[in-house]
């Protein structure tokens, strides 16, 4: 079990259902904090222990000795500097792969990044579990102009 998260306009925040948390069981926050669970500035990196962090508080708690795994936000820090066009659709499909590579060990990860205009474009997740019991799709729409990502 694990906590709901959504997005909001200020970044994820977790669920309430009235004074308790929400949980959830699958794969729901998995794509949100592979793709926008990082440090937008730079990959994660060694850091002293008095310094400040702007990564995923989990990648200290849960991965603090294994780098290539924890999540550094790449499409994010990408969509915030790229032209979103035709071209730039196959490196931002890409890049979203590499940000959900963690999940290879336990589940098909298949993505298609459709363009909606210029300025937006749909993020489409389908996650299937290597023993195909269960599958889920997930759509997240970015828009460029406001640089926010919303739940399709």
């Amino acid at each position: 079990m694990d906590l709901q998260l959504i997005e909001t306009d200020s970044g994820g925040d977790i669920v309430f259902n009235g004074s308790d948390l929400e949980v959830i069981n699958g794969f729901q926050n998995l794509p949100y904090l592979g793709m926008y669970g990082g440090n937008v500035k730079e990959s994660t990196k060694e850091y002293l222990q008095n310094e400040e962090r702007f990564d995923f508080w989990g990648n200290n708690l849960l991965m603090p000795r294994n780098s290539s795994i924890q999540f550094n936000s790449n499409i994010e820090r990408l969509l915030n500097g790229v032209v979103i066009t035709s071209s730039s659709r196959i490196q931002i499909e890409e890049t979203v792969r590499e940000d959900l590579s963690f999940m290879d060990e336990f589940a098909d990860v298949e993505v298609n990044v459709f363009l909606e205009s210029t300025e937006k474009l749909n993020i489409y997740i389908k996650i299937t579990e290597l023993n195909r019991q269960q599958s889920q799709n997930f759509v997240y729409i970015w828009d460029a102009t406001k640089k926010e990502l919303t739940n399709g």
